[in-house]
């Protein structure tokens, strides 16, 4: 992903039905997410100097919303936060899923898993819905859809980007799931494509389908237009799982994704869902 996510990543599409303040203020929230995400990923620090400078993003968090920012790209953020009553926990909650990766690089369970998935994701999700807005939704609901579309977006990413995570020595997928479908973490490692990872991966796709369902059942009907860009990331990223799926989970040595034409295809068609045309 680049800092401008209008260049090329999967979430430049979110940003085709956003007024010029919204995508001001995502663009200042994927900048921050993205920040902090190569701290970690990009293998610029090592991981005692990388746990530094999460600390110093906690303190400046704080400083943000005490209107004393030490950092740009805090002041840029600060109208935003203000305009849009962004949570403070949500961006504490990212920092803290950014973490994680520095400590872990296993889940037993998928109950583990979902509390990395909330800092990675639903704490992102959690922002965006408050610059998407919305009126009919319940803020317990509104929470929970951002939740779980998170959940089913990095879920997906997960299954999408098993190779290059592998690499990186990360094994994301529950190992509660790996038992129960007679698969080894050693096969796993040696990319072994069998029934047995194919039974796998068939399960935690349709965790994240369940998320996408229940996603959708949350939102509002009259709520829908607003979230339009939201359902521009669930098409998107829900196609991308669909042709996993199709390709019998070969993730090992390639990267499914989805031409320029498609994705706008694909957004087109959530504009026309969410306004009630499709």
């Amino acid at each position: 992903m680049t800092q401008n996510p209008e260049a090329g990543s999967n979430f430049a599409f979110a940003f085709l039905f956003l007024s010029s303040e919204q995508q001001a203020a995502l663009r200042a929230v994927y900048a921050f997410c993205r920040r902090v995400d190569d701290i970690v990923d990009s293998g610029e620090f090592p991981p005692e100097e990388a746990a530094k400078q999460l600390d110093f993003w906690v303190e400046e968090i704080g400083r943000l919303y005490a209107n004393q920012c030490t950092h740009p790209l805090s002041a840029r953020l600060r109208p935003h936060v203000l305009h849009y009553r962004l949570p403070q926990q949500a961006f504490l909650d990212v920092i803290g899923g950014v973490r994680t990766d520095l400590r872990k690089t296993r889940y037993e369970t998928f109950a583990e898993l979902e509390e990395y998935l909330h800092g990675v994701a639903g704490a992102v999700g959690l922002l965006c819905v408050e610059i998407f807005g919305y009126r009919q939704t319940s803020p317990e609901d509104i929470r929970a859809f951002a939740i779980a579309m998170g959940n089913a977006v990095q879920l997906t990413n997960i299954l999408r980007d098993i190779g290059t995570d592998l690499e990186r020595g990360r094994i994301y997928l529950p190992l509660e799931d790996f038992k129960e479908a007679g698969y080894t973490v050693e096969q796993f490692i040696r990319r072994q494509h069998t029934p047995e990872f194919v039974r796998l991966m068939g399960k935690q796709a349709e965790r994240a389908k369940g998320f996408y369902r229940q996603a959708r059942n949350l939102l509002h009907p009259d709520d829908r237009a607003a979230m339009v860009s939201a359902e521009v990331m669930a098409t998107v990223y829900e196609e991308i799982l669909d042709r996993i799926k199709a390709e019998h989970y070969r993730v090992f040595f390639q990267r499914v994704g989805l031409s320029f034409w498609r994705k706008l295809t694909l957004a087109l068609r959530a504009w026309c869902r969410a306004h009630g045309i499709y």
